[in-house]
């Protein structure tokens, strides 16, 4: 697997270049004018503070956490649900960025096909993304973009077009599932059983309790809490012209579902810090 196309394993920012973590990649250049990638560049007095983006680029592995999404955030903001803070330096334990912060977001590659495969800075001024990035927002004026990509898992075929772990039990081609129609009529005849234990076109004759006919099923059934009730199933069950589609149903992975109903409690936090 190319370099390129690995996902992110890990997020970090250094105050020195030179200590950039091992196995980790530096960003210390724009995407589009190779400037200066600097995520602190101030004062023109006394010590030069800089601060570098990192990241980790690891092959899927059972348990492996990738990075799924980023946020940037203002210093005073609360952390989004799910998020991470990078908020200090992995080399000196200062304060990571100015005025902001840096969120991520990871999740065990057993959850999801898809992650983030590149982090990328843009030049102070520019905001629009090259094709294929997303732009997330800014830090010291540069804007910060990610590139999303399927990523193959160890033991799974993927499909080639769509980048997606395929399996016998459904395919995420499109992020639908693919259903077929069911014919209901042919499934009493397949089952192990008579669901109808008694004539077909009366209830069970008088004298004749429930579980007496139960036995006669295939595996003796036994029921005993309606004994003496009549139970017939409907008629169009065994329709022959019984024809159900069951509808697509669109797929949605656990970080859809988690960016469509995740829930923050800010409100709640808010009003529990008022109450004295």
């Amino acid at each position: 697997m190319a370099d390129v196309d690995r996902p992110i394993t890990q997020v970090a920012i250094v105050a020195d270049s030179t200590r950039c973590p091992p196995g980790f990649t530096l960003i210390d250049r724009t995407y589009d004018r190779r400037d200066d990638a600097d995520l602190w560049r101030d004062g023109l007095f006394g010590r030069k503070v800089v601060r570098f983006l990192c990241v980790e680029k690891m092959p899927p592995s059972p348990g492996r956490d990738v990075l799924v999404d980023v946020a940037v955030i203002g210093e005073r903001d609360a952390i989004p649900a799910g998020f991470t803070c990078v908020d200090f330096t992995s080399d000196t334990r200062e304060k990571a960025v100015k005025k902001k912060m840096l969120c991520v977001r990871y999740m065990s590659s057993d959850l999801t096909n898809d992650a983030i495969c590149e982090l990328i800075l843009l030049t102070k001024g520019v905001r629009r993304p090259p094709n294929g990035y997303t732009l997330v927002g800014e830090l010291n004026y540069m804007g910060l973009c990610y590139k999303m990509a399927g990523f193959r898992k160890p033991g799974v075929q993927m499909d080639s077009h769509q980048g997606h772990a395929n399996d016998s039990t459904f395919h995420t081609q499109g992020y639908t599932t693919q259903s077929t129609p069911m014919n209901m009529s042919s499934l009493a005849s397949n089952l192990p059983y008579n669901p109808t234990p008694y004539k077909k076109n009366g209830p069970l004759e008088r004298g004749t309790s429930f579980t007496d006919s139960a036995h006669t099923l295939q595996g003796s059934h036994t029921v005993t809490a309606l004994q003496g009730l009549p139970f017939e199933l409907n008629r169009k069950v065994f329709s022959d012209d019984l024809d159900i589609s069951i509808p697509q149903i669109p797929y949605k992975s656990i970080m859809d579902i988690e960016n469509q109903y995740s829930y923050d409690f800010s409100v709640e936090r808010s009003a529990a810090a008022r109450v004295p």
